[in-house]
């Protein structure tokens, strides 16, 4: 088994990271719909229109979030103990590219970072003195 520490450091910061975005989404969604409930008088139909869109907006945002931090952690862990590294490795990929368009660029960043230093990394030393057998 490869020592993958460092994936795992990147993996387990940027799954924190979106915990830390989750409680923040969560708090701006609660406040929007907050705003929006609040009196409906004062607004006119396209800003309750607008406030709308917003909240669908942020809460895809948070959807996201969630989503990235839990399969941030499984791959981590998985990473770590070697089970189906090449996959897992792909899914940080592509949740790091997901992460880095929408709403958490250092989240992404780290996905993809560890993602691909963990595809780039070899499986194992034994493996090279196979072919000399």
């Amino acid at each position: 088994m490869n020592n993958r520490k460092a994936e795992f450091i990147l993996g387990i910061v940027g799954s924190s990271l979106a915990a830390v975005g989750i409680l923040l989404t969560g708090m701006i969604t609660l406040l929007m719909v907050l705003a929006t409930s609040a009196d409906h008088g004062m607004m006119t139909q396209d800003d309750i229109i607008g406030i709308s869109f917003g909240i669908g907006f942020v809460g895809l945002n948070l959807l996201l979030a969630i989503v990235s931090c839990v399969f941030g952690f499984i791959a981590s862990f998985k990473l770590k103990s070697g089970v189906n590294v090449k996959g897992w490795s792909i899914l940080l990929i592509v949740i790091g590219a997901l992460c880095f368009f929408s709403y958490g660029f250092v989240t992404g960043v780290l996905f993809l970072i560890a993602g691909i230093m963990s595809v780039s990394k070899r499986q194992s030393e034994k493996n090279q003195f196979d072919s000399f057998e």
